[in-house]
């Protein structure tokens, strides 16, 4: 019976291989799944820019509509006609002095006064 013996530096040559291998496959497949989810998540963000987009124009489009809503000339005859609101005269406006005038305080009348 012969018996080759392969030593110490073969055996671990051979392991090495094994692991650098190993370490090869591993890689590939680490590599592989990054790929996959970076390219998931590019067009998750390309999804999210269309959309984001899309409110922008959403939005403008509802800005339009608003100052067209707030237009004083249209706010004012809405106001004629259902409200029958007129705008405020001049003459109706009075200063924080006059207020006393056009609006006395009464005077206060003690408790014992005041007959129920």
């Amino acid at each position: 019976m012969s018996v080759v013996y392969t030593g110490r530096r073969e055996a671990a040559k051979r392991l090495s291989w094994f692991i650098l291998f190993l370490i090869g496959v591993t890689l590939m497949v680490v590599l592989y799944f990054v790929k996959t989810q970076s390219q998931t998540a590019r067009k998750e963000v390309v999804r999210l820019e269309a959309a984001i987009a899309q409110e922008r124009a959403a939005i403008q489009v509802l800005g339009a509509e608003l100052a067209v809503l707030k237009n004083p000339a249209r706010l004012s005859n809405l106001a004629k006609t259902h409200l029958q609101l007129v705008p405020v005269l001049p003459e109706q406006v009075i200063g924080v002095d006059d207020v006393i005038t056009a609006f006395p305080l009464r005077e206060d009348v003690p408790a014992e006064q005041v007959q129920p």
